[in-house]
């Protein structure tokens, strides 16, 4: 998984086509396939293409709580504002780089329209002035001239782009195919209508001005949007005046007219026309109560006598239907009071109806709890009747006090009559002794065992599986690749053949033949950070120039990143809420958590941390010290490929993309931003005469090039001779010096002259020998 940029549920980086600078910027770039998974409740999404995460420096305001459930809570505190105040988002792409207010939710993506100075908004993303980008957008001042190093947006676009709230957008790929269709000479022509933006019905629309935003309200000769609106209609061409709004931002609706929108009521995420205050769906964290329309934060009785706060719907259910439509909880009969078990996901009934017969609440292996009678709990023998007949209570719960209602460990089904219950049947994992008196655990990680011995395994847990040619019965981890397993592999199966069916938290399943699965490790933290509600996005470049990836923040608020795992010790470093905002003496602050200078992989990134808790010394020229960072508080670190960048001081730093070697910037006090100078690029590419990108080099598999063009190394398989990469005959090159395009024209050559030949000797003898 790529780190630096927010991942948007559907956003621009994920569907954006590879060109080599766009696969450079996907590094750092979060995808929105992985977003999906973290970020789940897109319902509750304020803004279109925003959702939370560890933004480029691992930004994030202290303040921000973390919930039970972080995704939910942290994709709520991203608000709606006017289109023309919106902040960007704190953990995002652009909290670096781009002014206090000029962020814009365009369809899928969230866009800069104003950069700090020194950067120019290419395709969203802020670029410094002089980058390779910002030359290929034809970005220059209104007049044409090349802008100056305190430009912050863009006057024109040069013809294969398009000129949009200060920035160069291209039509083929997001954000700017979320606004316009077709484009020539750097001007719209056709705005993609319909959604987001309306078509300036205007003959004389001011350059930039084509497309308008249907929520903004900046008089553009009389046209605007409407505040706050996400979908919308242009104005009739022959009227000036507003866009008609057909579909609101969430937490508003629209007047019926839609000339407005209008606020929602409190914790309303969806309201009603007629009504503001009368909510339809609530925002994260709260749950939306049926009887009143309103919407509530679901704790102890908030939701009413009988009901429970339901995540799968968002809303205030009855304990004995469960979830209504959408949802995944099913209800329990007879059911009075009951909360929802986070770890199985199924519903925990504690009261039954005491007016019925059924008043005891019996409780199944998976968790699973109905409302039974007296005479239903010793059902399938898996419980049994208390002495006092008040509870039922399932065979393997050692918990009570009372001697004979205390269960046996292990047991599946058993036996009582007023006396402690006598075990019949162990469970999975256990098997029985003194005639079944006990159940005794098979060994670790086995699931059924022999009888007279412990270790002689039949049957092995999920993760492991039973290797034919070790000793009989051992059970083997699914990825222990030296005994036949595969690397990442989390579930298999190995009836004669091994077999991989699922992969372990931290690596991604990759299809294979049939049912078989291989895997491919995307994060370096075994529980994936905690699971879906944590991210893995701090990425950090080793010395081979390969990216590994660490936890940027935990999914356990109790657990934290410290070098790049999520753990219940802060080793000394302020952390809460499953990240670190300040760190102590001999570690740095890197995304989101604290790395220690002596251990892997802080060791790659710094070389040396002070008793402030700052690094000051890079580890190698893949990364540079930020300048003027004084603060523990902030990233003082930064790779030099990593162009989303970070804030330090009130100044933003950035890094160029596909650099693989850098010089720091020189420090800024005027709040612009400031690029690294590169002075290697990653294979086949070059620094730029500025350093402030990099291009292709222009010698043939050249692997690595000078800024003049001069080829240092060639790619395998060729050797440097005269400045040219000649083949060695070890990879099917060519000795000749010759481009392909020239080896192939010859072939060609050869093949229409060995032709002609032939044919004419078939004619001659054929014919001639007829005469």
């Amino acid at each position: 998984m790529a780190g630096w940029e927010a991942r948007p549920p559907d956003g621009p980086q994920s569907q954006r086509p590879k060109d080599a600078s766009s696969q450079a910027l996907a590094e750092w770039v979060t995808h929105g396939e992985q977003r999906r998974g973290r970020r789940a409740d897109h319902r509750h999404s304020d803004r279109p293409g925003c959702s939370g995460g560890r933004g480029p420096s691992g930004i994030l305001h202290q303040e921000l709580p973390h919930p039970v459930d972080t995704a939910m809570l942290l994709i709520a505190l991203l608000f709606v504002s006017s289109t023309l105040a919106a902040d960007c988002q704190p953990d995002g792409d652009h909290a670096a780089t781009c002014q206090t207010g000029k962020c814009e939710a365009v369809g899928s993506s969230e866009i800069c329209t104003q950069c700090r100075a020194g950067g120019a908004p290419i395709d969203g993303f802020c670029r410094p002035v002089g980058s390779p980008q910002a030359i290929a957008a034809g970005c220059t001042k209104g007049d044409g001239t090349a802008l100056e190093q305190t430009a912050a947006t863009c006057g024109k676009c040069g013809s294969e782009y398009f000129l949009f709230m200060g920035g160069c957008y291209r039509t083929g790929s997001q954000p700017g195919s979320e606004i316009c269709t077709a484009a020539r000479d750097g001007k719209c022509t056709t705005c993609k209508t319909g959604g987001g933006v309306f078509q300036n019905p205007a003959i004389d629309a001011v350059l930039g001005s084509e497309c308008i935003l249907c929520s903004d309200t900046t008089d553009r000769g009389g046209i605007m949007g409407v505040e706050n609106c996400a979908a919308c209609t242009a104005p009739d061409n022959s009227a000036k005046g507003a866009a008609k709004c057909i579909r609101c931002n969430a937490k508003f609706v629209k007047r019926a007219d839609g000339t407005a929108c209008l606020a929602c009521g409190s914790g309303c995420f969806e309201c009603s026309e007629g009504n503001p205050n009368q909510c339809s769906a609530c925002e994260n964290g709260k749950y939306l109560k049926a009887d009143t329309h309103t919407c509530v934060d679901g704790a102890g009785e908030a939701c009413g006598a009988g009901n429970y706060a339901d995540r799968t719907t968002g809303k205030c259910e009855n304990c004995k239907t469960g979830s209504s439509s959408g949802g995944a909880v099913q209800g329990v009969e007879g059911c009075e009071a009951c909360s929802v078990n986070t770890e199985t996901g199924k519903l925990r009934c504690t009261v039954c109806n005491g007016s019925g017969s059924k008043t005891l609440v019996k409780v199944a292996i998976d968790g699973t709890t109905t409302c039974v009678a007296e005479a239903e709990c010793t059902t399938g023998s898996m419980n049994f009747l208390s002495d006092s007949k008040k509870e039922c209570i399932l065979c393997d719960n050692t918990t009570s006090v009372t001697p004979n209602d205390k269960g046996r460990l292990g047991c599946k089904t058993c036996t009582k009559s007023n006396a402690p219950p006598v075990c019949s049947e162990c469970l999975e994992g256990f098997f029985t002794k003194d005639s079944g008196a006990t159940c005794t655990a098979c060994a670790k990680n086995c699931l059924m065992c022999n009888d007279a011995n412990a270790d002689q395994c039949t049957k092995c847990s999920p993760g492991f599986f039973l290797k034919s040619n070790k000793t009989p019965g051992e059970c083997i981890p699914c990825d222990s690749t030296e005994n036949g397993g595969s690397e990442g592999c989390g579930v298999c199966s190995n009836s004669g053949t091994f077999e991989c069916t699922d992969c372990k938290p931290n690596y991604h399943k990759q299809a294979g033949g049939g049912s078989a699965v291989t895997c491919e490790k995307f994060c370096e933290d075994e529980t994936a950070c905690e699971g879906t509600a944590g991210a893995c996005e701090a990425i950090v470049v080793q010395d081979n120039g390969d990216f590994l990836h660490y936890c940027s923040l935990c999914g356990d608020p109790n657990t934290f990143p410290i070098d790049g795992k999520c753990v219940d010790n802060a080793q000394g470093n302020t952390c809460a809420n499953g990240v670190c905002t300040q760190c102590a003496a001999g570690y740095f602050l890197y995304m989101g958590g604290c790395y220690d200078v002596t251990k892997t992989p802080g060791n790659l990134m710094c070389k040396a941390a002070g008793q402030e808790g700052i690094c000051t010394e890079a580890a190698s020229d893949k990364y540079f010290v930020v300048p003027g960072v004084t603060s523990n508080t902030e990233q003082s670190v930064l790779a030099c490929a990593n162009p989303l960048g970070t804030l330090a001081v009130g100044n933003a730093y950035v890094g160029v993309e596909d650099c693989s070697q850098c010089a720091a910037p020189d420090a800024r006090s005027d709040g612009g931003m400031a690029v690294a100078t590169c002075t290697a690029c990653g294979e086949g590419r070059k620094p730029n005469k500025s350093g402030t990108g990099c291009a292709a080099c222009s010698i043939e598999n050249c692997r690595h090039c000078r800024v003049d063009d001069v080829c240092e190394e060639c790619s395998s398989g060729f050797s440097l001779e005269g400045g040219k990469c000649i083949s060695t005959g070890t990879s099917g090159g060519n000795r000749s010096g010759l481009s392909t395009g020239a080896i192939a024209g010859i072939a060609v050559a050869v093949v229409v002259v060995v032709g002609g030949l032939v044919g004419f000797l078939c004619w001659w003898f054929i014919c001639r020998g007829k005469a």
